[in-house]
Parts: structure tokens; sequence; C-alpha cells
């Protein structure tokens, strides 16, 4: 059997604080080098000289070859064991951005032709896509094992607050170090830093029950199917719908500053990482304040984050400063975190422990989904019809999924609230 929470043998308090705070900092490392890429490509771009349908090409691959493997990586984690899977998707993380560095750098000094060097550079993200997603899915899977219901919605929102948190540094030390020592070593850095994460999760992160092992071979397809559970679907519904408009959002955002307010590529990556940078601030405070604050059950993180989208989403059509382009974007950074939390945890509420892995693949698969379609629905939108349609786009996306959060059967019947487990009397 896979490693579950069993409240008369649990893991002690100690032993899981730390833990989770390891994966927390793994987690955080990656969310550096992924968030880094939103504030680095749309000027790197423009100095290629390539258009804005190019750099969703790099996402397209990448996303679907995530949401693909999340939830065979996810799968497998029931099988082998969380922490070798977390090992081998950071690992893959940090190779696929040593890839993407060599492809940047060839490109700038005209190694390579721009079309070459976009072609690397969507090979590296593929390399994420297929391999280093595994690690989201098994962490998230660590933490399930790992708590009781009533409190797992808040610890999943703590954990993937750590990506949020590497959102706020990454455009951060990306705006700041850029220019200074260029993209290329920049990014060899933080490749550097996720490689040490994965060293330090092989030596202290403990995982102590052994893992349920099968001979059945893992169908990709089947493990997709997994959505369509009648426990799961609406949760997974909700995600996509959630994903596409963060991933609309996120990859817009250089472009809008720069179209916007009419700047060149330089000032835009300066003031494109500030934005990045407020909003992933305000998804941690969503997260890691606010969450626990309200002990909120995941239909109402769902309802209020979906509400407080399209209010976003309107805010950034109507901007017509710097001002009101960086609240639009942090109000709706902060309706992601409210949101996000309230489908993960709500998923795995739903399902038994021996399905955590399957759980967490399947909702992080929905990054993948939203990923893949954003570069059509938001980027391919943007550069045709204006810089202000895929937030129109966003506007109906959020109101749809708020809808679905409020009046789902299942997603209203998942009403635990969140609150502190009991302390064991003898933990081991």
């Amino acid at each position: 059997m896979p490693p579950v929470y069993d409240p008369s043998n649990p893991s002690s308090p100690e032993e899981r604080r730390r833990s989770f705070r390891l994966l927390f900092l793994c987690l955080m490392a990656t969310g550096i080098g992924n968030s880094m890429l939103f504030a680095i490509l749309p000027p790197l771009a423009r100095d290629l000289g390539v258009a804005e349908a190019y750099v969703g090409a790099i996402y397209t691959i990448s996303a679907l070859l995530f949401l693909i493997m999340s939830p065979v990586w996810g799968a497998l984690s029931d099988r082998y064991g969380r922490r070798p899977l977390i090992m081998f998707g950071l690992y893959s993380f940090a190779l696929s951005t040593l890839i993407f560095a060599v492809a940047a750098l060839a490109g700038q000094l005209g190694w390579a032709p721009p079309m070459i060097a976009i072609i690397g550079m969507a090979a590296a993200r593929a390399l994420f896509g297929g391999l280093g997603s595994a690690t989201n899915p098994a962490a998230q899977a660590y933490v399930a094992d790992r708590t009781a219901p009533a409190e797992r919605t808040e610890a999943l929102a703590g954990l993937t607050a750590a990506f949020g948190l590497g959102g706020v540094v990454g455009p951060a030390l990306a705006a700041a170090f850029v220019e200074r020592i260029g993209i290329a070593p920049f990014m060899v850095a933080v490749a550097v830093l996720v490689a040490i994460a994965a060293f330090f999760v092989r030596l202290l992160l403990p995982e102590n029950t052994p893992p349920r092992r099968q001979t059945r071979p893992i169908n990709p397809i089947a493990q997709l199917a997994f959505a369509f559970d009648k426990r799961v679907f609406p949760f997974f519904l909700y995600g996509c719908g959630l994903w596409l408009a963060q991933a609309i959002s996120l990859q817009v955002i250089g472009f809008y500053v720069m179209d916007r307010l009419s700047l060149g590529p330089a000032a835009g990556l300066q003031l494109a990482g500030v934005a990045l940078t407020a909003g992933a601030g305000a998804l941690i405070f969503a997260q890691l304040v606010v969450i626990p604050a309200l002990k909120a059950s995941p239909r109402a993180l769902m309802t209020t984050g979906g509400i407080l989208t399209v209010i976003a989403s309107f805010q950034m059509v109507f901007a017509a400063s710097y001002g009101a382009i960086v609240f639009g974007y942090m109000l709706g950074s902060f309706a992601f975190g409210l949101s996000r939390s309230g489908f993960v945890g709500g998923a795995s509420i739903s399902v038994t422990p021996e399905e955590q892995g399957r759980a967490a693949g399947i909702t992080t698969a929905t990054a993948g989904l939203g990923f893949l379609i954003a570069p059509v629905s938001g980027l391919w939108i943007y550069q045709v019809y204006g810089p202000e349609t895929p937030y129109l786009l966003n506007v109906a996306l959020a109101a749809a999924f708020a809808v679905l959060a409020a009046f789902h059967p299942q997603i209203r019947s998942v009403t635990k609230i969140a609150k502190p487990a009991p302390e064991p009397r003898d933990p081991i």
C-alpha cells in the first residue's frame, strides 16, 4: 500500500513540518525557474524578431506533454513512492533549463537563426513538460498522504503557495540580473539551484512506508480517463477553465505592458517583471494568509475566486495606466490563489487514500491543458484582434467556472472545513 494518513499511527508533527518545508523550498525553486520565462520570453522574442505566436509554440508542446504525463507520474508515485518521482522531476527540470539557456544564447549571439533558437527552446520546454512534470503531483500526493481531510485544503494551499513564491522571486531576479549577467548565465544559476534542491530531497525527505508495487503497465490514456470519474470531474473541469484563464494572463502580460505603454523590450522586461512579482505576492498572500484565516470550504474558495477573476479581467480591459495594470494583475493572481487551493483540495478530499497520486496527477494536468490552449486562445487573438480581447475571454471563462463551483452537486458536497488535526499521542 502507498503511504496514507493513519490517525492511529501518524508521522510526528515535527517530521511533517520538516518534510513540508523541504518540499516548499523545492517547489519554490521550480517556481523561480518557470516564472522567469514569462518575464524573459516576450522581450527575448522581440529581440530575436519573432512573432508572438512563436512564443506560444514554446509553451504548446510543453503543455501537451505536461497534460499527458502529469497523471502518469501521479499514478507512478502511488506505485513506487513519492520521493523518487519528486527527485526525477527536479533533475529533469534542471536539465531542461540548461538546454533552454543554450538555445537562447545561440539565438542572441547569432550562432543559430532565430527560428532554430525557438525550436531549441521549445525542445527544452518539452523536456520539462514530459519529465519535469513528475515533481508537482508526487509532492501534492506526499502532503495528502500525511494530512487528514479536514486539514488537507490548507496544507495543499501552503504547498502550492511555494510555486507562487517562486513566482515572486523569479521575475524579480530576472529583472535584476538579466541585464547585468545575461539570460543564459541567469538560467544556468537557476538550473543549479533546482539540482541542489533535488539532492536535498534525496538526503533529507523521509518516506517510511513501502510503496505499492504492481506489474501492470500504466496507460496514459487510462490515467487521463480518471479525470472523468464523477468524484473528480467537476474539479478537473473547473481547474481547466481556471488554468486557461491564468495561462492567458501570464502569456500576454509582458506584451500587454509593452504595447499598452508603448515600451521597448528592455523597459518592458523591467515593468513586466514588477507586475509578475506583485501578482505572485498577491497569490502568496491568498494561500498563506487568507485561506488559513478563513478556514473556508473548497466550494467557497472556488466560487469567490471565480467572481474575483471576473472583476480582475474587467480591470485589465479598461486599465489606462501602469498602476491600473498592476492592480488588475494582482487581483487576478489573488483570485487564482483562492481558486487553485479550492479545486486541488476538493479533488483530494473526494478520493480514497490509495488514489491520492492519481488525483494529484489529474489536478496538476489541468495546468498543462490551460497552457496548451492559451497560445491559440490568448496570444493568437491578442495578435489578431488586439490587446484587450484575451481579458474579455477571461471574463467569460471566470463567470462560467464560478457558476460551476456554486451549483455543481459534487462540489457542493465537499464541505470539509480546514482546521488543525489533533496532535497524536504516540508519534513515530
